[in-house]
């Protein structure tokens, strides 16, 4: 059987790629080398992208409806498992222990929930985005459409920040470059498979993506596993014992137990309460993503998109239990360096290798000559692209999980920047402004607007990373997002689907609302700082404070509703048409 051309180009791209990676480290070195893996990779996607491209809108905005169901699950996993999943959860965990533990529950449970209470609908409303799904519940109501697209500003450029964060630390190691400066070299990376095909380029990208990601995630895990003696025959089931070797040395220094619960401060917020409410927000904020829901679209029917999201489940649980792997070994890793002579640990490996990227940084605070665990602070993103430094593995490992984390990375933010631009274009420009505009002439304004917020991205990112105190900043800004969409898109989806009395009245301002309660607290919080507001005895972080902004959407768009006169039959047949089974 014969080769499809994007996959015969494809093979071809790879084949140079080892190549050049061979040749260019047999005679200029490891350095070389390791750039020409990293930056080769990006090509490579790239020459996919390219030999994917077509002029019709159909493909750009929806694939062409007719992605398969496993190939658009395994591309939602990797739009899904970004830099946060793939960089910086681990990081998260080995940080914070059981607290940071509403990441991998949360996340991993609001998929359960999409598949049977979003996903199928979202596919049968024929509609192209999540703005116009919800100006045809409103009756073709023009301003719910509008303040929608506000929306997927506010959570998207949050989430798109956290990507090229986990971009400029990746190229940051590799590149030789402040992680400040290589943000706006990965923001190019992202933009050009965007630019090609729009989601029909961005979705076979992100299928070979996930494949690059997931096996150079696991790769130093078993290598590190057999430094460790943890083969059962995988670490999966041996790493308890590591555990009690950490806590043991930990007691040593005075710390709670790595795995005490609510003892330790995530995102502002504190204890058993605030625990539930970060997991619960991050669920809900799953399910109303603009990037993710865009997927629905995409399938070639409405069962296929439910399969889908249960392959996307499945993809996306081999990376999250190993997450917490990694967090053990890497908390294994840097503890063992408390207590040792400041000089010998200034001449460890791993930490000349990364204290010039400005991410890890060693102090004598008390003047002893001798590390104490505060003394040790590391942005907590550099735990998965590190494992291979702290354990002197060869020298090509650690630019291969360089690889699948620019993967993850770039796969998330080509989806994030085509949500944003197809708001602008498709639901604001041909909406309201030229609903005359031809293909092309909308498709050129969708392609300047992605270098624009392109660019946007990468300033915001730039100014995240100077913050150095903020250890694990990739995961938190995008937990940011989940609130926002929590706060937004979900309950109006939701009570849209299943409540028919819900009106035009109640989607816009339910969506204002929810947005009014959440945007300031994370503002005042998260980036100024402010002291927490106190519920039940518990600090409320920034991420559980979306499970009250949440309420005050629902709340506010049920009696708005109420109040006002619902809408007519014809919206009525709409619901049911997206309820009743073909």
């Amino acid at each position: 059987m014969k080769m499809s051309m994007p996959v015969k180009a494809t093979a071809i791209a790879i084949v140079v790629w080892i190549i050049s990676f061979l040749i260019v480290t047999a005679i200029a070195g490891e350095f070389y080398g390791s750039i020409v893996m990293t930056i080769g990779s990006i090509l490579v996607y790239l020459v996919l992208a390219l030999a994917l491209r077509s002029p019709s809108a159909h493909d750009f905005y929806v694939a062409g409806r007719d992605i398969p169901a496993l190939v658009n699950g395994a591309a939602t996993g990797a739009d899904w498992m970004s830099a946060a999943s793939y960089l910086s959860m681990a990081g998260a965990i080995a940080l914070m222990g059981y607290d940071a533990m509403p990441f991998i529950i949360g996340w991993t449970l609001g998929y359960t929930l999409m598949s049977f209470t979003i996903a199928p609908f979202v596919r049968k409303s024929k509609t192209y985005t999540v703005p116009e799904l919800l100006e045809k519940r409103a009756g073709g109501w023009g301003p719910v459409r509008s303040v929608a697209v506000v929306m997927i500003f506010i959570m998207s450029l949050t989430y798109l920040t956290a990507q090229l964060v986990g971009v400029g630390v990746v190229f940051s190691r590799f590149l030789g470059l402040p992680a400040t400066v290589s943000v706006f070299l990965g923001v190019f990376g992202a933009l050009a498979y965007a630019w090609t095909s729009g989601w029909k380029s961005i979705t076979w990208v992100q299928f070979l993506q996930y494949w690059v990601m997931i096996s150079m995630y696991c790769l130093p895990v078993f290598i590190a596993g057999y430094y460790l003696y943890l083969w059962a025959p995988i670490p999966h089931f041996t790493y308890g014992d590591l555990i009690t070797r950490i806590e043991a040395r930990e007691a040593a220094f005075g710390l709670p137990a790595w795995t005490e619960p609510f003892v330790r401060t995530v995102g502002g917020g504190k204890g058993p309460v605030n625990w539930i409410m970060f997991a619960l927000v991050l669920m809900l904020g799953t399910m109303g993503l603009p990037h993710i829901l865009v997927r629905f679209y995409t399938v070639r029917t409405v069962s296929a998109a439910r399969v889908s999201v249960g392959w996307a489940l499945l993809f996306i649980g081999l990376l999250y239990t190993t997450a917490t792997i990694y967090a053990t070994i890497a908390r294994d890793s840097f503890s063992a360096l408390w207590g040792k002579p400041i000089s010998e640990v200034m001449t460890t490996g791993w930490i000349q290798k990364w204290l010039p990227t400005g991410l890890v940084k060693v102090g004598d605070k008390n003047g002893d000559g001798i590390l104490q665990p505060a003394e040790l602070v590391f942005h907590g993103d550099i735990v998965v692209v590190g494992m291979p430094d702290m354990f002197g593995m060869a020298w090509f490992i650690a630019p291969l999980v360089a690889v699948g984390g620019l993967a993850a990375a770039l796969s998330t933010a080509d989806g994030l920047l085509l949500a944003m631009s197809t708001g602008i274009t498709r639901d604001i420009y041909k909406r309201f402004i030229n609903p005359k505009a031809t293909e092309a002439g909308e498709l050129l304004i969708v392609r300047i607007l992605l270098v624009v917020i392109g660019f946007v991205g990468a300033v915001m990112a730039y100014y995240a990373l100077k913050d150095p105190g903020f250890a694990v900043y990739v995961v938190l800004l995008v937990g940011w997002a989940f609130v926002f969409a929590a706060c937004s898109f979900t309950p109006i989806i939701m009570l849209g689907i299943f409540w028919k009395r819900l009106n035009r009245y109640g989607m816009l301002l339910g969506m204002i609302v929810g947005m009014a309660v959440a945007l300031p607290y994370v503002i005042a919080v998260g980036i100024f700082k402010a002291p927490p507001l106190e519920l039940f005895g518990d600090k409320i972080s920034t991420i559980g404070w979306g499970l009250v902004a949440f309420f005050a959407n629902a709340i506010t768009a049920i009696v708005v509703s109420l109040l006002t006169k619902p809408e007519g039959p014809e919206v009525e047949r709409f619901v049911d048409s997206m309820r009743l089974p073909d």
